[in-house]
């Protein structure tokens, strides 16, 4: 058996022997030069982009890291230039305002460098083999890389601000418009628009997205007050009226602009009224004149001269409806247009007249300067109207002094009054108050000291006046020859 089995082995022809070693060596051969080329390959597919990808418009096929940061620098510049369509929409789908702004001008730029990071990360997530045969097999793997975006959100929030100046409203309140004595009407409320809280955000990821339009949504703001809010109004609760000059035309102008800016103010049950507040600055700036102010106890030109007397007619009706008063300075004397007492000096900044609506009513100023008269009512609902009694009490009356200067503009042993003066006060204010189904309840408001304003006298220190004689009229002829005779 092993003999014949030999004898098969030796009977097979030498050449196959040879033909196997050169076999071997031909796969040894061919698998060194598809791993050199495979080698090759994987070198060259992790620093070149797979066939099919793009970036920022930009065809990335085979294109190297360098070419294409290269290319991306290029092509920078124009991604910041480029405008972005931004619409401000309604609630109801309306645009209300439509503009184009560049992506840079929202502080928007495209990083190049984390860009190219990302992109090469991309990459390494296909695996060497697989890199490998796509490129041998020619096969395209679509995919588009989304640059890196940085935002200035500063720059951002800024662009938005001046937007929106243009875009939003505020809500506008309810109020009440006055007809005439015992006759007004509820001015209905409207509401505002302004945009939703999420914009920023909108405006980041349609920048990160190269987006070239952006829709911001609005939506509507309420009004505090409404026409339910008003609908108990139905009663005249107190009046109060001053008198002033029209010949004074800037202090007139004053009090014209500041009794505007009160009239149809509302408060609700629990408001607190504050007249620096509703008038705001009395400047130049502001539109207010300059006219005749009391500054240190001394009347002097300033800027907004007579919104006082438009504080004090407010503080008179406040006291005479029975409400709650917060703050309130007297004048350093007593003014012309009210009882001492009865006068309430503002100062921007520093001195306010202010009083809360403690009653169960909502309660709306009406107030108009016309033809010389300043007046403010209070309005409110008949059922919480509170009965109102004003009490004075002067506790003396101080007489002016009286102060002499020397002058050399007047001749000796004449005088003239320069100042006439202002007599001092002290008085106090009581007010009863007497609700719907309470006893009266008796108050002291305030006592107030008005130091007296020296009556100041001019005396002439100067030459006498020289009396000139009086003049003789020449006589006639035939009196001198009467005389004569």
């Amino acid at each position: 058996m092993e003999t014949k089995l030999l004898n098969q082995a030796e009977n097979r022809p030498k050449g196959f022997r040879v033909g196997m070693r050169h076999i071997l060596l031909l796969s040894a051969m061919g698998v060194a030069v598809l791993g050199g080329a495979a080698s090759f390959q994987l070198q060259q597919d992790g620093s070149h982009f797979p066939r099919g990808w793009r970036m920022a418009g930009i065809d990335l096929s085979g294109m190297s890291l360098a070419a294409a940061r290269q290319r991306l620098e290029q092509i920078a510049g124009a991604w910041n230039r480029t405008p972005l369509t931004v619409e401000a929409q309604t609630p109801d789908g309306i645009t209300r305002w439509r503009g184009q702004v560049t992506r840079e001008q929202l502080g928007a730029s495209l990083d190049v460098d984390a860009t190219l990071q990302h992109a090469r990360q991309q990459v390494k997530q296909y695996s060497p083999l697989v890199r490998m045969v796509l490129a041998w097999v020619h096969r395209q793997t679509d995919k588009e890389i989304a640059p890196i975006v940085r935002v200035d959100d500063s720059r951002l929030r800024a662009w938005l601000y001046s937007v929106g100046k243009k875009v939003e409203t505020s809500p506008r309140d309810a109020g009440i418009r006055y007809l005439s004595r015992g006759h007004w009407e509820v001015v209905p409320e409207q509401p505002g628009l302004r945009f939703t809280a999420d914009v920023v955000q909108r405006l980041t990821e349609a920048l990160q997205r190269s987006e070239t339009t952006c829709v911001l949504p609005l939506e509507e703001t309420p009004p505090r007050i409404t026409r339910q809010h008003l609908q108990p109004i139905d009663s005249e609760w107190a009046a109060a009226v001053t008198h002033y000059s029209e010949r004074e035309r800037n202090r007139s102008y004053n009090i014209r602009k500041a009794a505007e800016s009160i009239n149809g103010t509302v408060l609700l049950p629990g408001d607190e009224f504050s007249y620096n507040r509703v008038v705001g600055p009395r400047t130049l700036k502001e539109g207010f004149r300059r006219a005749p102010v009391i500054i240190k106890g001394e009347l002097v030109p300033g800027d907004g001269g007579g919104v006082c007397q438009v504080s004090t007619t407010v503080y008179m009706a406040a006291l005479q409806a029975g409400l709650r008063i917060v703050q309130r300075s007297h004048h350093a004397f007593p003014i012309h247009y009210a009882p001492p007492g009865m006068d309430a000096t503002v100062v921007y900044g520093a001195i306010d007249l202010r009083f809360r609506n403690d009653t169960l009513s909502p309660i709306a100023l009406v107030a108009e300067a016309k033809g010389g008269r300043m007046s403010v009512r209070v309005l409110g609902s008949s059922i919480h109207k509170r009965q109102v009694a004003i009490q004075r009490v002067v506790h003396a009356v101080l007489p002016a002094p009286v102060k002499t200067f020397p002058t050399n503009k007047l001749p000796a042993g004449i005088t003239r009054v320069a100042d006439k003066g202002q007599r001092g006060w002290r008085v106090s204010v009581y007010r009863v108050i007497t609700e719907p189904g309470k006893p009266p309840v008796r108050e002291k408001v305030t006592t107030d000291y008005y130091r007296p304003q020296a009556r100041v006298v001019l005396v002439g220190q100067g030459q006498p006046e020289q009396k000139t004689p009086p003049a003789v009229a020449p006589a006639s002829a035939s009196s001198v020859e009467e005389q004569q005779m």
